[in-house]
């Protein structure tokens, strides 16, 4: 068994775009996700993110990717963007094969550490696909409300995959940090 104590957290660079790409890939879309609790394979098609889209987020103001590496090998990232006086977490990603180990856990952990150091704010915020129950309530435990607050899911530049079962929409978390 792997020692999950060795995990470098860092700040991505352009020269991994690829290599989150294809992790975010397999963590949310195709055969490899269903390995995984955190796919969204059996309700859309195609891909979550393209390396280019990886590359334009970390040359974004505002915007990071930290990943999680064990063995120089990414096996985890998120990506945060300070909003206003809040930040949004998103591409939440644990390999498959990492997955219930608490590598997610502590990624969030220092997820909300950069936001309130580097990006001084107090407020963490997510979307969430509304079907994504099990999702919903990790989130909750690890203090994170529902705030009622909804958007339709349409497809776009920035958000990849076409629906295959049904009306998916966004429901919108927060905690404060």
């Amino acid at each position: 068994m792997e020692s999950f104590e060795h995990i470098v957290y860092s700040i991505a660079v352009p020269a991994q775009a690829e290599e989150i790409c294809i992790l975010v890939n397999s963590v949310y879309r195709g055969e490899n996700s269903k390995k995984g609790w955190t796919t969204e394979a059996y309700f859309l098609s195609g891909i979550r993110i393209t390396a280019e889209k990886i590359k334009e987020i970390i040359n974004t103001d505002n915007n990071v990717i930290l990943t999680a590496i064990m063995n120089n090998k990414i096996i985890g990232c998120v990506h945060l963007e300070k909003t206003g006086n809040f930040c949004m977490l998103g591409l939440l990603s644990v390999s498959v094969n990492h997955q219930t180990f608490g590598v997610g856990k502590k990624i969030i952990i220092k997820s909300e550490e950069y936001a309130i150091q580097k990006f001084e704010v107090n407020e963490m915020r997510m979307k969430v696909i509304g079907r994504r129950k099990e999702l919903i309530d990790y989130y909750i435990r690890r203090g994170y409300s529902i705030t009622g607050e909804k958007e339709d899911f349409k497809p776009g530049p920035d958000i990849y995959g076409e629906p295959t079962d049904g009306d998916l929409y966004f429901e919108t978390l927060s905690k404060k940090l």
